[in-house]
């Protein structure tokens, strides 16, 4: 499988989960839904785990302190930080989590 595919399959699979969510609104409150809200959870989950695996096979750095892993952003040559805990990694070849 290439990297477009994947990516394709990903983006795909989000944009389920963003209808799941939707339809998950319309289910009365009971076992059903929370069953429903569950899954969707595990979903969620699945599908974060998914994308961090896309985005290294695309050359980004993810950021080991969260679970799922979040995809850091490149700040600078380099240098790479998580939009959510501001985590920097340096890739130079003599580089080390700043």
């Amino acid at each position: 499988m290439d990297i477009d595919t994947l990516s394709k399959g990903v983006g795909l699979f989000g944009s389920a989960i963003v209808a799941l969510k939707q339809a998950i609104e319309l289910i009365p409150n009971g076992s059903k839904r929370i069953d429903a809200i569950e899954a969707l959870e595990r979903a969620e989950q699945e599908f974060k785990l998914a994308e961090a695996k896309s985005a290294q096979k695309l050359g980004y750095e993810i950021c080991r302190k969260h679970f799922p892993p979040i995809i850091m952003l490149e700040e600078n040559e380099n240098i790479w930080v998580c939009p959510q805990c501001n985590n920097k990694k340096d890739t130079s070849p003599f580089g080390a989590v700043i």
